[in-house]
């Protein structure tokens, strides 16, 4: 996935798409010892090399700030990943997600809801919106688990 000026992260940081957390740190640790404007922009150099250091410097920071957390890294390989938007609302919603499903235990009936189930759940949350927000009459009182079932 390319970010906004063609270039992808992955490559900003010089990394695979499908490198370890160990290997993206390592990666960023380097280029930021090479590109950090105070080692760049020593006195000798021009102020040219120096503001190019910072910019370098800054697209690597931010590199390594959405693909050193698991949900903006999610997201970004996804294609929905919105710098301009980086308010953290979809990452959280997203690692809450991530995070129920993998604690999820068995059920009462002592089985695991299945991973149609999940998906199935996931596309009523978000894919497809009722296009009221309110309960129809008569379920005012229902929990979502007995709407979901009355609807089997």
């Amino acid at each position: 996935m390319a970010g906004k000026n063609g270039v992808s992260l992955y490559a900003v940081l010089g990394v695979a798409s499908d490198c370890s957390d160990a290997d993206l740190r390592t990666a960023y640790r380097k280029l930021a010892m090479k590109w950090h404007p105070d080692k760049c922009g020593g006195a000798g150099s021009s102020g040219g090399g120096a503001d190019a250091a910072k910019a370098r410097f800054q697209k690597i920071q931010g590199a390594y700030a959405v693909l050193s957390d698991p949900n903006k890294r999610i997201l970004y390989d996804v294609g929905a990943y919105d710098s301009d938007g980086d308010d953290d609302g979809a990452g959280e919603i997203l690692g809450d997600i991530l995070d129920a499903m993998s604690h999820t235990g068995p059920a009462e009936n002592g089985k695991g809801e299945s991973l149609e189930d999940m998906q199935r759940q996931f596309e009523e949350l978000f894919l497809r919106p009722s296009p009221s927000s309110f309960c129809p009459p008569g379920d005012a009182g229902k929990s979502a688990a007995k709407r979901r079932a009355a609807r089997k």
